[in-house]
């Protein structure tokens, strides 16, 4: 069926007649007559009852089913066409996002559900890697931007997501187990129990120790957060990871915070400072931003409202 004779008829019944409808349309009267002529020569149907020149045409009972039906297969017409509009305008192609092995904290889980029913037509493709194998693969290119600390290297450009504290995973039964904070010297004669996913974290607990003349000692490196907690239960030593990385509660172990300004876990995301993100790469970086701001936003409500308070 011809959608435009069907738009043709809609306007001569919304006007009442040939004459005013073909301005409206842009035909002239014998091109719209033609026009409405076929439509019912297509439905085998009269349409419409023709009058004088000038006077209403008025809709027979085959006009007014057509009319009802023809207004509805035309606004869904109309949508369809915005709806492949704004498909077309959809960026698409891939987003190479670095993540570390634990960056299942939900934060970055909601992030990328939001990322993907805002663009369906982008192809994510993660990897897995330790905060530094992240910097090298950016700055090969290998990835366009990566989940990870906030870099020191000039070559890389970040945005802050959110910012942890560090803490210590001890034994429940440690001496220091009840403290309300730590310094890193106060437990620098336990064994270290590192966990080899936590690249970044490790290498800014080693400078905090360094830096105080204190070089602990390792007693195991495991990939497997689980096994590091167990040996932290069982006396072995102590871990240092994020708030985040670790289980609010536990029967064997205590989790203090960690006295150390500088040993704070600042997950940003990164990408090579100069480079021309990709449309895809860009849309993540700009969901973060909008993250940031309505972050800030809520933060600024609650501020006042607890000045309100007080």
């Amino acid at each position: 069926m011809n959608l435009r004779n069907l738009r043709y008829f809609v306007a001569v019944a919304r006007h009442g007649s040939f004459q005013k409808a073909a301005p409206r349309i842009h035909l002239t009267q014998p091109a719209l007559s033609k026009a409405i002529q076929q439509l019912e020569e297509e439905l085998d149907a009269t349409l419409l009852v023709r009058s004088r020149p000038g006077n209403p045409a008025s809709l027979t009972p085959a006009g007014e089913l057509v009319l009802r039906r023809a207004e509805r297969l035309l606004s869904e017409n109309a949508a369809m066409l915005d709806d492949l509009a704004r498909l077309k305008r959809q960026p698409q192609g891939e987003l190479r996002l670095g993540l570390p092995p634990l960056a299942g904290i939900p934060q970055v889980a909601r992030l990328l559900q939001t990322f993907r029913a805002r663009y369906p037509l982008v192809q994510l493709r993660l990897f897995e890697r330790g905060g530094c194998e992240q910097e090298e693969a950016v700055l090969r290119g290998d990835i366009e931007v990566a989940i990870c600390l906030q870099p020191q290297r000039p070559e890389l450009d970040s945005l802050l997501i959110c910012e942890h504290p560090l803490r210590f995973a001890l034994p429940l039964s440690h001496p220091l187990a009840g403290r309300a904070s730590l310094k890193p010297a106060e437990v620098a004669d336990l064994p270290w129990i590192r966990l080899e996913g936590a690249s970044q974290v490790n290498r800014m607990a080693a400078d905090a120790w360094q830096q105080a003349g204190l070089v602990p000692e390792t007693y195991a490196d495991s990939g497997h957060l689980g096994l590091c907690l167990s040996l932290v239960a069982a006396g072995c030593g102590l871990l240092i990871l994020p708030e985040p990385w670790l289980p609010p509660h536990s029967a064997d172990i205590a989790l203090v915070p960690c006295d150390d300004p500088a040993l704070s876990w600042r997950l940003s995301l990164i990408w090579r400072r100069g480079a021309a993100l990709s449309e895809p790469a860009e849309r993540w970086r700009q969901l973060l931003v909008d993250e940031n701001a309505a972050r800030d936003g809520a933060a600024g409500v609650e501020e006042d409202s607890a000045n309100e308070d007080n």
